[in-house]
């Protein structure tokens, strides 16, 4: 008896020190993160993307994930030949290819839909196969991942009945967003709401206010009672925005949890569902909807044009008053280069997550895989040799911490049982 009762203590002291150094060296590669790919954090309520492409002698098979919008597509070849129309079979479109590289535009016939454009190298060989290179194509895809985009629908299930009364009455009196007939016009009315809302230096401090609920800090903002700060503003604009029905969540920078850490801002994204867009907005930088002629940014394509400084050529919206300017977006992203120049995680936090955080949950997300957040990172990744150890040390000194303490129940019973029947 002596003998496996050393043993198991023996182990799980073995086990014991082996979990003290993994905590004490926890960001050293043993924490996991949960990276998103650019295409599944980008989802919108239409997200089409090809699933899937097959050569199949001349003909070019492409599998798309949704049924398309379309009924009947009209097929151009290098910008010039029209090579007559191709139906769409549900989610699929079959189209007739042409030796050597190509240009190919769908253009939906009967709808005013997304074209599709293609280039494909469709080469024959000396020895009479075909090499079928699959060059471009204006879709994401083929095998790509996409996230569930209901995920950032959600925000409102996590205000109570009082929250959304008031909220929206506080909307109904101080701006025209119930009105507006886009997503684009409802924004800009939150963002105009929230540009008048300046911090008072003299003001409660941001970090007290934060942990009330985002009606309050909307409700004292208003009474300039708040030295606000920029997570104050990314909780009011989610608050408004969950109120409007619009998509939207909020983003930080995440890094390591040692000694030191990357700089920490917050901000908002919102989807505008007619431009199915996701766009940037800074409460406390007063910079809303990053632009060029073509497109609206996002929070990653920041990270990206911060770290290949190219602010330059862009605009932003900004607000002056009440008045709604576009001005360049270099004179608005001091603090976006700022945030964005370093390796920091980019950190979507789901709705209904707090931009402060407890310490139990810090522990409860070390030992598991389940997140209330996700991360972007062009650089970083998960060391998932570290992350198997660190999981297969822990639940090992539990099953032999058990097995030790049932081990121990069961021969105490023997010997009770021994005592009695003498």
């Amino acid at each position: 008896m002596k003998k496996y009762r050393f043993l198991f203590l023996s182990l799980i002291t073995v086990l014991l020190f082996i979990n003290v150094y993994i905590l004490v060296n926890r960001n050293k590669g043993f924490k996991y993160f949960p990276f998103k790919s650019y295409s599944q954090l980008y989802v919108t309520d239409s997200t089409l993307y090809l699933e899937n492409v097959q050569f199949n002698n001349d003909t070019l098979a492409l599998l798309f994930s949704l049924k398309l919008p379309a009924t009947n597509y009209r097929l151009i070849v290098d910008e010039i030949t029209n090579a007559g129309l191709i139906s769409s079979d549900n989610k699929q479109l079959h189209i007739p290819l042409l030796k050597n590289i190509h240009s190919y535009q769908l253009i939906p016939a009967d709808t005013n839909q997304l074209e599709i454009t293609l280039q494909i190298d469709h080469s024959q060989n000396t020895d009479g196969n075909f090499t079928n290179e699959f060059i471009y194509c204006n879709l994401p895809g083929p095998q790509i991942k996409v996230s569930d985009y209901n995920l950032w629908t959600r925000g409102i299930s996590s205000l109570n009945s009082n929250e959304v009364e008031n909220g929206n009455e506080l909307l109904a009196e101080n701006t025209s967003a119930f009105s507006a007939l886009t997503d684009s016009a409802r924004l800009v009315e939150v963002c105009r709401l929230i540009s008048k809302l300046r911090p008072n230096k003299n003001g409660i401090k941001a970090s007290t206010v934060s942990m009330q609920p985002a009606y309050d800090q909307l409700k004292y903002a208003m009474q300039n009672k708040i030295n606000l700060d920029c997570g104050n503003y990314s909780v009011m604009i989610h608050y408004l925005c969950n109120l409007l029905g619009l998509p939207s969540r909020v983003i930080t920078f995440s890094g390591p949890a040692g000694n030191w850490q990357y700089g920490v801002h917050y901000y908002n994204e919102v989807n505008l569902r007619e431009k199915q867009q996701w766009v940037l907005c800074d409460g406390v930088s007063n910079a809303y909807m990053p632009h060029d002629t073509i497109r609206f940014y996002n929070a990653a394509d920041v990270y990206k044009m911060a770290h290949v400084n190219s602010f330059n050529n862009k605009s932003a919206y900004t607000f002056e008053g009440n008045s709604l300017k576009e001005v360049r977006y270099d004179s608005l992203s001091y603090w976006h280069s700022y945030y964005n120049r370093n390796n920091a995680n980019l950190c979507y936090l789901h709705p209904g997550t707090g931009v402060q955080d407890g310490k139990l949950n810090y522990v409860k997300d070390f030992y598991s895989f389940d997140r209330n957040f996700d991360f972007y990172s062009d650089i970083n990744q998960n060391d998932w040799m570290k992350i198997c150890i660190k999981l297969a040390a822990f639940y090992l000194m539990l099953i032999v911490a058990l097995t030790y303490f049932v081990w121990e129940i069961n021969r105490n019973r023997k010997i009770d049982k021994n005592i009695v029947h003498r």
